[in-house]
């Protein structure tokens, strides 16, 4: 699926208003799920004690942020996305957004590896790792779609059992470590 995707730079949410759900049900598990306008900014797998702290972080990053809970809403444009091409809004560093498209161009059902991404773009294994584990809006940007070079699970932001299951509903075989 190909989401609608903007990259800006990292402050261009600051003071920004934001709407915002802790309560999205995924098959994978809950998800904080963060949204400016119409577009879906943040996207996380916490429980709703997790989420406080993960909300406060977001905040803090994109401050005077205001975020405003608004979970019908959100939940709706979150239920929406997992269906049909959505907005997005990223929000990195120039680099961060070269990761960010090489993760979208990977195939639902496939992998790639952070050597190979990193020879894509002519980088350095473990600054993938970095800009991958910065993704905002996992699920939909697809980080969980890089796996170590022999196919073993490895780094994931929201934990390697969510990583697993998500893998598992898209076909992929991976190794556990």
């Amino acid at each position: 699926m190909t989401h609608h995707v903007s990259f800006v730079p990292p402050t261009a949410f600051r003071g920004r208003p934001f709407d915002y759900t802790d309560t999205h049900l995924t098959p994978f598990g809950p998800a904080l799920v963060v949204a400016c306008g119409h577009d879906i900014v943040f996207w996380g797998f916490c429980s709703q004690i997790e989420a406080g702290r993960v909300r406060d972080a977001v905040q803090q990053k994109w401050q005077p942020a205001s975020l405003r809970a608004a979970p019908q809403a959100v939940n709706a444009l979150a239920e929406n996305a997992r269906a049909a091409p959505a907005h997005l809004a990223l929000a990195g560093t120039s680099f961060q957004h070269r990761v960010w498209q090489k993760l979208l161009d990977i195939p639902q059902g496939q992998t790639s590896s952070y050597k190979q991404l990193a020879d894509a773009l002519h980088s350095a294994p473990r600054a993938i790792g970095g800009a991958v584990g910065a993704n905002p809006v996992s699920l939909l940007v697809p980080c969980h779609r890089v796996l170590a070079a022999d196919k073993t699970l490895n780094g994931y932001r929201w934990g390697l059992e969510v990583k697993a299951r998500i893998l598992a509903a898209e076909g992929v075989a991976f190794k556990n470590t």
